[in-house]
């Protein structure tokens, strides 16, 4: 199988020298890019500046800065991606970027943002045989909460499962995760490396039970 992975967060530009960015580190896309690898399949990430890289040394690699970069990238590797999955952190909001660089005397500075695209609902418009699993971070949210929504992002995008994350519990020795499909929910624990491998499993597994 042909993976597209996308992992770590945008970082949109303010003005000429500021970014708005987030916390999202990559690390569990790294270890889904190895995880792949060691199943066999060969794999392409996308990742941003500054995000964990893969051990595995044949990880086609890709970086993006903003999220325009990265969907530039993507829709270059979409349409022979078999399976998409998308754990990148993408902004939810754009600045309205200011010419030059914004002066850093005053006692206030007001940004105005705007509504970004959501990358996610344009996926399976461009890889419509894809398997695409989509990622979704609550904080605080019990299990009956993240299931709704993690069922909801499905329906919306057009997703086939959703990775159900709380940010409590995203380390790299604590990540536990429910992997969420129109009619099964998968609690997984035991870090990101136990994660990466259990996604791995769910994905071929339903890959194979979708074979002709």
């Amino acid at each position: 199988m042909r993976v597209l992975l996308t992992a770590g967060g945008t970082r949109e530009p303010v003005d000429d020298v500021r970014v708005l960015a987030n916390t999202s580190t990559g690390r569990l896309g790294a270890q889904l890019a190895d995880a792949f690898v060691d199943a066999g399949h060969p794999v392409v990430l996308l990742h941003a500046q500054g995000a964990a890289r893969p051990s595995q040394p044949g990880v086609e690699r890709h970086v993006f800065g903003a999220s325009s970069e990265l969907w530039t990238l993507m829709q270059r590797q979409l349409p022979d991606a078999e399976v998409v999955l998308h754990a990148a952190a993408v902004s939810d909001y754009l600045p309205v970027r200011a010419p030059g660089k914004l002066s850093s005397d005053a006692d206030e500075l007001v940004l105005r943002l705007t509504r970004a695209p959501k990358l996610i609902d344009r996926l399976r418009a461009h890889a419509p045989a894809a398997f695409l699993v989509g990622f979704k971070l609550t904080s605080g949210r019990d299990r009956a909460q993240r299931v709704s929504l993690a069922r909801g992002l499905a329906e919306r995008a057009q997703l086939d499962l959703v990775v159900a994350n709380d940010a409590r519990h995203t380390g790299d020795q604590d990540h536990e995760a429910l992997l969420v499909t129109a009619d099964d929910v998968r609690h997984v624990g035991g870090g990101k490396a136990a994660l990466a491998r259990a996604l791995v499993d769910a994905v071929c597994g339903a890959r194979r039970l979708a074979a002709p």
